[in-house]
Order: structure tokens, then sequence, then C-alpha cells
């Protein structure tokens, strides 16, 4: 059996075995209140613990795949940190509303003998992994700075750019892509799942369709962080056709994006990542855009193409 065709089976039956069935998801959490340490098969485990923000002077929660021979070998590790989307935190991909994920990854990365690493989910809030625009909320200085360097103080990760990789679903999704387009000397790569890719001059103008309750949180959610009225040179700053205009060292890219997305008539997220394909084409940045037809939005959509997702972030570990 071919490795590829292997690999497209294991994805079918995670998916399959793993994945809530249609119409129970909406009625479990988003999240886990009260997280204890979760022992993997085969010997891995997920850690829940905080970590001190200085850019946002509080304490913010994270989780830790750490791999099965971690305690057994004095090996550093590379090391994917993954960035979740809104209405969730670090212990939604441990949820059972989104399936299994945390297996699903130990499993992958046995059945494609990938090489094992430590991943890290912060704690973004709903702050878009941004500084906000009056500076009272410095929610990319709590990832960028704060959060990695406590993460490489306490754990044996590599802090190498080709043992570093970076991704995120929905509003993770661009702030994984923002993240590695500004450092991009800091990661080897970035996979983005349905990322909120906005362009034009103001983001909120974009919004739009029947459904006023998700406008209106988003549209909230979006002048908290660029100001209101819109803050043009902090969007500019912030913006993902500006960023990537600039040298991205060798950075690969994936955007995958699925056309049932439940976002699609708020946010025109298709029109925004195809327009910012065509820059990174034109730029001749490594990149791949898989737009799936009839696919869903953020960790569903993340869960079903897991195989390939982790096989791009991890193959120059």
């Amino acid at each position: 059996m071919s490795g590829c065709f292997k690999a497209a089976l294991f994805s079918l039956a995670s998916v399959l075995t793993l994945v809530p069935a249609v119409g129970q998801e909406g009625s479990l959490p988003r999240r886990i209140a009260n997280p204890q340490t979760i022992q993997l098969p085969s010997g891995s485990r997920i850690e829940f613990h905080t970590f001190r923000s200085r850019g946002l002077k509080k304490d913010l929660g994270y989780s830790v795949f750490l791999p099965a021979s971690y305690d057994s070998t004095g090996t550093t590790y590379p090391v994917v940190y993954f960035l979740h989307g809104m209405n969730n935190d670090h212990t939604s991909w441990c949820a059972s509303r989104y399936g299994n994920l945390p297996e699903s990854v130990d499993q992958i990365i046995q059945e494609l003998h990938l090489p094992e690493f430590v991943m890290l989910h912060p704690s973004g809030e709903q702050g878009y992994y941004t500084d906000s625009a009056d500076g009272k909320a410095l929610y990319e200085r709590a990832f960028q700075d704060d959060f990695i360097t406590a993460m490489e103080s306490r754990y044996r990760i590599r802090r190498d750019p080709q043992g570093r990789a970076i991704g995120g679903t929905s509003m993770g999704g661009y702030g994984a892509l923002k993240l590695a387009f500004k450092h991009s000397h800091f990661y080897s790569a970035v996979v983005a799942g349905s990322p909120i890719v906005l362009v034009g001059d103001d983001p909120a103008q974009l919004l739009g369709g029947e459904d006023l309750r998700h406008s209106q949180f988003i549209s909230h959610l979006l002048h908290r962080v660029y100001g209101n009225p819109v803050d043009e040179r902090h969007w500019r700053a912030n913006r993902l056709e500006n960023l990537v205009s600039g040298n991205l060292n060798g950075l690969r890219v994936m955007v995958l994006y699925g056309t049932a997305d439940r976002y699609k008539d708020v946010l025109p997220m298709e029109e925004g990542i195809r327009h910012l394909g065509g820059i990174m084409e034109s730029r001749n940045v490594d990149y791949q855009l898989h737009i799936f037809e009839e696919e869903p939005h953020g960790w569903g959509l993340i869960m079903g193409h897991l195989p390939q997702i982790l096989k791009f972030l991890s193959s120059s570990f």
C-alpha cells in the first residue's frame, strides 16, 4: 500500500470515528471547565498550565502536548504553536465538541512516521493575536514575546526557525499568518485553516449578510482591536496583504478553506483568501491553497485534514 493511499485512508478513518456526529456538536461545550492532564494510549500526554503575560498584565492558560519519549530522553524537540479561534481557548482542541484531536495528533505522528514534536496551544481570548490600537491589550506581545519566552524556558524545545512552526484556525488562522509574516525569520512553516482574511481599508465595513448577531459580534471584536473608527495606520500594520509584501525568508505557507463555512455570509473570507494567495503567487512565495467543497469552518476542517497539516508543519523538523 502506498504511503499517500495509507495516509488518505487514515485521514478518512479519523474523521469517521473521532468527529462528533452531525447535530451533536452544537450541544457540547466549546471548552473544558476544569481541565486535567490527559494521558494518551501511547504514553504521550496533554497538560494544562498558565503563564504570565507582561503585555496583558495577567496570567493566561495554555495546553501542551508532550510526546511519549519526553520524560525519558534529554532530547530538544521541535515545536508547533497552534492558535484557537473565536469563543475558544487553550482547552478547546481537547473538547469532545470538536472531536478527539489530541489522540488524532498522536496517532498521525505514529502512522506517518513524523518526527516527534511538542505542541503548544495558548489562550488568545478574543484578542485576534494583535496588539490593540489603544495599546491597552497587547495580544501579539502576549504570544510572540511572553508566551514563547516562557515556553522556551520551561520545555526542551528548539529555538531555531527550522525547529518551529505555527498554525491556527479561524481567528487563530489570521493570527498564525500575521505572526508568521511579521516574524518570518522565526518560523519554517505556517498553516491557516478557515483564516479570517479581510482586505481593504476598513475590515468592519466588509461585514454583511442577514446574520446580525454574528455580524455585530465580529464587528465589536474588530473595533476593539483596530479602533472605532478604525485606526488606519494600525490596520495597515496588521493587514495581511501588506505584510506579505515583505521578505518572508523562505517561509512555507498553507491555507485551507471549506466552502460550507458558517461565516461565509458574514465575512468575505474566500475572497480575501484568494486575493492574498494571488499576492503570494506574484511574489513566488512557497504557498499552497486548498479549497474544499462543502466542508466546514474551524476545527471540523482542521480535523478532516490533520495528516496533511501535520506533515506540512513538521516537514523541516
